[in-house]
């Protein structure tokens, strides 16, 4: 029974010592004091300023604000490549079903109905951050570049148009006129459409 008792006391004291000294037991290794030990040894209080897992208020924040900036960057990597995955998937539709216009009008053929359908497919997949700029193009004409301006901005919106239709927001994209573009005129009677 005598034993017992000094060996108590001996931790009890010991454990005392390093309550007041603030570095109880295993706190340097990042483990709190809470949960050692078993039977009465166990049940000690961790100082106020100290919390489970040996870390101080201070400490948390510190760590918490890296945390939030890891996520923020995880996040960012994420849009980025889904930013890329999606143009991607774009450009390949865009070079085998381009949208395409009637001429002289801003008017999409059926071809062009069909790719916008497709593409606003992709862009409700897409992450709320990313946004769009819809280009319109001409077919080079007899008719002044203002007109040229006109009509490919006319396009452009056609094109947002039936994507705004489609339930892609108009906050979510941008819409520019081109004016002439080099080339096969069929081809050129044309809008694209890229993921900023």
């Amino acid at each position: 029974m005598r034993r017992t008792s000094i060996k108590y006391a001996a931790v009890v004291i010991t454990s005392a010592a390093a309550l007041l000294a603030g570095c109880g037991t295993g706190q340097e290794g990042g483990q709190g004091q809470q949960g050692q030990g078993q039977g009465q040894e166990g049940q000690q209080q961790a100082p106020p300023s100290a919390t489970p897992g040996g870390m101080g208020e201070g400490e948390q924040g510190q760590q918490g604000q890296e945390g939030q900036g890891q996520a923020g960057q995880g996040q960012a990597g994420d849009v980025a490549a889904a930013k890329t995955e999606l143009q991607g998937k774009i450009d390949e539709l865009q070079q085998s079903s381009p949208i395409t216009f009637n001429p002289d009008s801003a008017d999409l053929t059926d071809q062009g109905r069909q790719s916008v359908t497709q593409v606003a497919e992709m862009l409700k997949q897409a992450p709320q951050e990313l946004r769009f700029e819809v280009s319109g193009y001409t077919a080079a004409v007899n008719g002044s570049t203002a007109d040229a301006q006109e009509l490919s901005t006319q396009r452009a919106q056609t094109v947002a148009d039936q994507l705004s239709q489609a339930g892609i927001t108009a906050d979510r994209m941008q819409v520019a006129g081109k004016g002439d573009a080099s080339g096969d005129p069929e081809a050129a009677r044309r809008a694209e459409i890229k993921v900023m």
